[in-house]
């Protein structure tokens, strides 16, 4: 069957759409294969570490803190309320953070092979939403990291868009626009960088208008619905912040911090980036074969590669260069690679090689991993005194999910253990690192958590003497723990305890034994 001269009108072979019973039947093989890539997981506190500090700032939200005032960090508003909304599911939030970003992964993965189903056999398109679930494993998009969540919005806004007629005549054409433009206004507000995917879907659209022969007279007001729809929960975000007179600390998180971080392209950044370069070159390779093997291209297929493009820089555009910053490009590649998977002779045997490592990484390596680190977890809470909600805990380095697991009441809003440590936040923070440190240091913790070797390398070093010389003087070390386990090396976790506590300790473990030998009968 030929291809209608409009290329949005795609092949009836291949556009047919399965009966819903069908969709369900692949979500759920989708959904069987997500939760075994990711349950290794499951229930590890301390895989990741960005994930630890949502969470926590999730759960203080409940409690009435209010981002970026009571704890600071530069993500967007929505992140936290999503987890602040996780830690109403019940527990401690572990867990359920990890299980809704399984069905986000899920339903990401179905997206990917609706779209890829636009345009290909059922089996490839398939195949196109099981490696993007691959795909997040490879570039460390197994826990809860937030493309993991905003990739969905965005696959949305891009499903719908491509759902629609080149001139956006229709009423049923602009609802879908719009909606989409909306749907990259709320990833926005997941992560700021998905600005870009939204721009790229926008720009398409317009870019379809005018090949269509739309006039300027209704492009120019279409774009500024597009504008205003995407920065509208932004807006909405900004207007509550002004009502409540925390306007600019919300704008100097979200905004003006970013530009203040050093070090985001120095050495160190680039043997990240080389990682993330060894992680992504089967993704992207496979996603460019792919884009070389399609003819004839469509107007889809335009979008495609100009959202691959665009998840590349997102990828590169705030330096650092960790692995997960490319994870909003597995979305397009995953959806070209099925391009590749439905050649006859040799696109099985590409699926089938390109999913092997991260497989076994995921369903034998994983657990080893992960099954440690639950046992490093527990021993480190058993160590951390039960005074941490009243007497307060302190991590200077090591995992935040302790502040959290303990109920700690903070000592600094700069609870981030990158945010004190690191020397790339040293000017980026709205205040003085060193005089932060040591309001915090002041205010007496109980307990002092840091890692002793640590491998973080970007150390901010007049705050590494100040704590040391806090610790010499009035802490002792009353715990030296295996942290986790690095290629570089392992480090050790030291729990710190206040020296005139310990102290006190002793003269009550005094006390209680002369009493007890008063209370002895002759």
């Amino acid at each position: 069957m030929t291809v209608q001269s409009n290329d949005w009108l795609v092949d009836r072979e291949v556009r047919v759409t399965p009966a819903p019973m069908r969709w369900c039947a692949i979500g759920l093989l989708l959904l069987g294969i997500a939760v075994a890539l990711r349950s290794a997981q499951f229930g590890n506190a301390i895989n990741g570490l960005d994930e630890q500090y949502y969470l926590l700032l999730g759960d203080r939200m409940l409690h009435g803190a209010v981002p970026y005032v009571d704890l600071w960090d530069r993500k967007p508003w929505g992140l936290f309320a999503l987890f602040a909304g996780i830690r109403l599911l019940g527990s401690d939030g572990v867990v359920q953070a990890q299980l809704v970003a399984t069905l986000f992964a899920t339903a990401t993965a179905l997206v990917v092979s609706a779209i890829a189903r636009r345009t290909l056999p059922r089996t490839p398109a398939i195949l196109a939403g099981i490696f993007y679930l691959v795909a997040l494993q490879s570039l460390w998009g197994g826990t809860t990291q937030t493309p993991v969540f905003y990739n969905l919005p965005v696959a949305l806004a891009a499903w719908l868009a491509l759902r629609t007629a080149p001139d956006l005549t229709g009423r049923h054409d602009m609802v879908r626009a719009f909606g989409a433009m909306l749907l990259c206004g709320l990833a926005i507000q997941i992560k700021t960088n998905a600005v870009f995917e939204g721009a790229a879907i926008g720009l398409w659209l317009l870019w379809r208008m005018a090949r269509a022969g739309a006039p300027v007279s209704r492009i120019a007001p279409v774009t500024i619905g597009f504008a205003l729809l995407g920065l509208l929960p932004t807006l909405a975000v900004a207007a509550g912040y002004a009502a409540t007179g925390h306007f600019q600390a919300w704008w100097f998180a979200g905004y003006q911090s970013q530009l203040l971080k050093h070090g985001t392209a120095g050495p160190v950044a680039m043997l990240r980036l080389r990682e993330m370069a060894g992680l992504l070159g089967p993704v992207a390779a496979i996603a460019a074969l792919s884009a070389m093997r399609i003819k004839p291209w469509r107007d889809e297929h335009v979008l495609l590669a100009a959202w691959a493009i665009i998840g590349l820089v997102d990828a590169l555009a705030l330096g650092g260069f960790w692995p997960h910053y490319a994870l909003p490009f597995a979305v397009p590649a995953a959806i070209l690679a099925g391009h590749a998977f439905a050649a006859p002779r040799w696109g099985k045997i590409a699926f089938a090689v390109l999913i092997a490592y991260p497989c076994i990484d995921a369903l034998l390596l994983d657990r080893i991993t992960a099954a440690d680190e639950r046992r490093i977890a527990t021993a480190t809470l058993a160590a951390i005194p039960a005074d941490a909600p009243t007497r307060c805990l302190f991590i200077y380095e090591g995992p935040v999910i302790y502040y959290h697991l303990t109920h700690a009441c903070l000592v600094t809003r700069y609870a981030f253990t990158d945010h004190l440590r690191s020397s790339a936040e040293a000017d980026a923070l709205g205040q003085d690192s060193h005089a932060a440190l040591r309001e915090a240091l002041a205010k007496r913790p109980g307990t002092i958590l840091t890692l002793d070797p640590s491998l973080w390398t970007e150390r901010n070093i007049e705050n590494d003497r100040i704590v040391a010389t806090t610790l010499a003087r009035d802490y002792v070390r009353i715990a030296n723990l295996p942290h986790r386990h690095y290629s570089a090396g392992r480090e050790a976790i030291i729990v710190w305890r206040r020296r005139d506590l310990v102290r006190q300790l002793s003269s009550l473990g005094r006390y209680l034994s002369s009493s007890t030998m008063r209370d002895q009968p002759a």
